[in-house]
């Protein structure tokens, strides 16, 4: 066996070092892998919230671009994920408007849902000449 020259000093670290540097190391990789899993989760929440509001929009324009307007519910899908609902109901207009008047307003109103409570609402007042009807 060799012996160590006086005031030589073998240098490492020593087994609870390293144990404290891998316990350091697992609590930071943790709370990271947190912070990336909370910045995706709302990173979808908003795509999918902007999705249904150019959804809703786009089935608004539809209503808004056909002629005559009946009230009444009508619902579909846009994909596996979106659905969507449309209704036309006459507004009741008696305190705003004249019984003189040829315009009739219709309420009109969109909700986008998906994720079972998600939801997103468009609504409107269109007025329509009574005979145009």
């Amino acid at each position: 066996m060799t012996s160590l020259p006086c005031g030589y000093r073998q240098s490492g670290f020593t087994l609870l070092e390293v144990l404290v540097a891998f316990a350091v190391l697992t609590i930071t990789l943790g709370v990271l892998l947190n912070i990336f899993s909370l910045a995706i989760k709302t990173s979808q929440t908003a795509q999918d919230q902007q999705t249904a509001m150019l959804l809703a929009e786009s089935k608004m324009a539809e209503l808004d671009a056909g002629n005559a307007l009946r009230p009444g519910t009508e619902r579909g899908e846009f994909n596996d994920r979106f659905n969507w609902e449309t209704r036309i109901e006459e507004f009741n207009s008696t305190t705003l408007m004249d019984n003189q008047s040829m315009l009739l307003p219709y309420r009109l109103s969109v909700v986008v849902s998906w994720d079972e409570h998600r939801r997103y609402e468009l609504a409107t007042l269109r007025l329509v000449r009574t005979e145009a009807q």
